[in-house]
């Protein structure tokens, strides 16, 4: 029966990722049914404001003309017991009379976070949960950054030498790693709601920040810190009108908003703003993933509020010397306290590398 539960969940998981990019800032859900041991329905969360995965895996079966008493249903998110944009999900599984229910996760939205489980299990029904628990966290990692701590997922996007230098010491860093590591960036950014990107890295390269290298109907919106608004639009990510740009600042200046750029005042402390604020701004904005492209400042702000959950970090196959250092603004007192990251993937992009760690708080 556990090796039946093994591959019955796996069949969620890859039913719910066809959901990506549709859903958010829901979770991807997966489910199926099975009965004598063969799938009688299937389903998954297809869009966001749509009947959920097991909604749609019942309905399936029973259009099928399927009798569902004494069938098991695999789901990889505990399912819903409140009234949210649909009905309950546990609701339709207790009315359905099915008898076993296999979840691979429990939902941490304070709404369900074991409630549906515990209403399943009064209706009579068998629950097991925890079936490839890791592989599920793994898959809605953003949707959990978002609902338990109420901010984007973040991720830093780091490019650099071999020996650990974003730039050159005169801040020159067009262009350290090849085309392939290039184009894999454009395909990253199209996974986010946002880039992020401080003054300064602005000033020496003047990139764009656009998607324009992969064939991607999505956007993400630019946002850039500006404390005391100096950029002007000779600068591309300021002079073009797609897509949103958002300025934070602190500044007293008095600016409107236009039709492609949004100016939100920030308070700032010890001359500088609270990366936690601006977080906290954009999750309010309707943002649940956020990708920081830099410079060594920024990178150093979100490391010592330890504020990120993910680095994808590009290692170009060249020694720079004397240079800017990824975290140069970033300093602990004692080896002991150095903050550790776990490696997940790594790639081989011609002659660069790619290392994709995780921050497992």
């Amino acid at each position: 029966m556990i090796n039946d539960d093994l591959k019955y969940m796996r069949e969620c998981l890859k039913l719910a990722i066809k959901g990506r990019g549709k859903v958010e800032p829901n979770p991807m859900v997966g489910c199926v049914i099975v009965k004598n041991r063969q799938i009688i329905g299937k389903g998954y969360h297809k869009r966001f404001g749509f009947h959920h995965a097991e909604i749609n895996a019942i309905n399936n079966a029973l259009k099928a003309g399927n009798d569902l008493r004494n069938s098991t249903l695999y789901v990889n998110l505990e399912p819903c017991s409140h009234f949210g944009k649909t009905p309950p999900c546990t609701d339709f599984i207790i009315k359905n009379k099915i008898k076993r229910v296999v979840i691979g996760m429990k939902d941490p939205n304070k709404q369900v976070n074991g409630k549906g489980i515990t209403k399943l299990r009064k209706a009579g029904i068998e629950v097991w949960t925890g079936v490839l628990n890791e592989d599920c966290i793994n898959l809605n990692e953003r949707f959990i950054v978002n609902i338990t701590e109420k901010r984007p997922y973040v991720t830093l996007k780091i490019a650099q030498s071999i020996d650990g230098k974003i730039a050159l010491n005169n801040f020159k860093s067009q262009w350290i790693t090849n085309i392939r590591s290039r184009e894999l960036t454009h395909h990253i950014r199209s996974n986010y709601d946002c880039i992020l990107i401080g003054k300064n890295s602005i000033v020496q390269d003047n990139p764009e920040l656009t998607v324009r290298f992969v064939n991607s109907k999505k956007h993400p919106v630019r946002v850039i810190i500006d404390k005391d608004l100096q950029l002007t639009n000779k600068y591309k990510l300021l002079k073009n009108n797609y897509p949103l740009t958002i300025i934070y600042h602190s500044s007293n200046k008095n600016v409107s908003d236009l039709e492609y750029q949004k100016y939100i005042r920030l308070k700032s402390k010890f001359g500088r703003m609270e990366i936690a604020d601006i977080l906290k701004s954009l999750y309010k904005l309707g943002y649940h993933s956020l990708l920081v492209e830099g410079g060594a400042n920024i990178y150093s702000q979100f490391a010592d509020k330890d504020l990120f959950d993910e680095i994808n970090l590009f290692i170009a196959p060249k020694i720079l010397g004397k240079g800017i250092s990824s975290f140069r603004d970033y300093q602990i007192k004692k080896l002991e306290n150095a903050k550790e990251v776990t490696l997940k993937e790594i790639k081989i992009l011609d002659k660069d590398l790619l290392l994709i760690y995780k921050n497992i708080k």
